[in-house]
């Protein structure tokens, strides 16, 4: 009485054996159409495209330059000085164009240069002009009576 459960047990594992090996025995395989296996690349016409080589359009000839008689002679450029390099590297003076380009910047916005665009798309959103680098001189300010 005890060998009914495995028997049953037994026949069922033997039909899904059976069932794994036949599957396994198609001719030319499960065939994978429609617009979602394109698009995953796993369909056959997906396989036939990517197989296919790229056409490419024509490239333009390489053009020589009409006359290679106007170039200059190597060698001949004149060579920066060396205070013209030390100039480049100075601090100092990265400093300075530092502040003139900062103080440009900062009475842009204050003018309302730099925020045109918002002005033009928002006109009613826009307040005083105000700038990121401090406050804008105006009439009463100190940076008026100053100057």
């Amino acid at each position: 009485m005890a060998l009914r459960p495995y028997m049953t047990g037994l026949r069922a594992a033997a039909a899904v054996a059976v069932a794994l090996a036949l599957s396994a025995c198609g001719g030319e395989g499960v065939q994978l159409e429609g617009k979602m296996f394109d698009w995953m690349g796993v369909s056959s016409s997906a396989l036939e495209a990517r197989k296919a080589e790229p056409k490419m359009a024509d490239r333009a000839p390489l053009v020589v330059p009409p006359s290679v008689t106007r170039l200059p002679e190597p060698g001949t450029q004149q060579q920066p000085k060396d205070s013209d390099l030390a100039a480049l590297k100075d601090p100092d003076l990265r400093k300075k164009a530092a502040a003139a380009e900062r103080e440009r910047l900062h009475l842009a916005y204050c003018r309302g240069e730099v925020q045109w665009k918002d002005k033009a798309l928002e006109p009613g959103k826009m307040g005083a002009n105000r700038s990121p680098y401090g406050p804008c001189p105006g009439l009463f300010s100190a940076d008026s009576l100053t100057k």
